[in-house]
């Protein structure tokens, strides 16, 4: 009897796998929703879906400000794939942060499979459910995909 043994990969390697892997879970889903049920009825699955998951991932920043969530991100978004940056000002009196995104694993990844851009199912929902929830509200400001070199979001506090 013989043995096959795995291929050694490494790490670095692994990790872009891996990144790739899960940017791709939304947009594929989004796609094979729109392609099992129509465009239609395919978003509007979609859409009750990503509200479930959103609810149950936002439940960790129940009565946390926006800022602080910002920075979590921040904190966490870079090991996923992403190279972001938030900044802080003060317009009118009110706080207003800036959420700089120069690399986005879901278009990477859905460009190098020749897919859809990743726009509408993960920051559009996320804008959407944000704002549904009161978490924030989100204004894009710069969009990778047409043509500029970050997506930029102007988010502020829900009133």
């Amino acid at each position: 009897m013989s043995k096959e043994l795995g291929k050694e990969i490494p790490w670095e390697k692994q990790r872009d796998m891996l990144v790739d892997s899960c940017a791709l879970k939304l947009p594929r889903l989004y796609n094979d929703l729109i392609e099992a049920y129509g465009e239609e009825k395919g978003k509007k699955v979609y859409e009750e879906v990503f509200e479930v998951s959103f609810k149950k991932r936002s439940a960790q920043f129940k009565g946390k400000d926006i800022g602080d969530i910002m920075l979590a991100e921040v904190g966490v978004f870079p090991a996923f794939g992403w190279k972001i940056w938030v900044e802080k000002k003060e317009e009118n009196g009110e706080p207003v942060w800036y959420e700089h995104l120069e690399k986005c694993p879901h278009l990477d990844a859905t460009k190098k499979h020749n897919m859809p851009v990743p726009c509408e199912p993960i920051c559009g929902m996320d804008v959407k459910m944000g704002q549904k929830y009161k978490v924030a509200n989100w204004q894009r400001l710069k969009h990778l995909p047409a043509g500029d070199s970050e997506c930029c979001f102007r988010i502020t506090r829900c009133k």
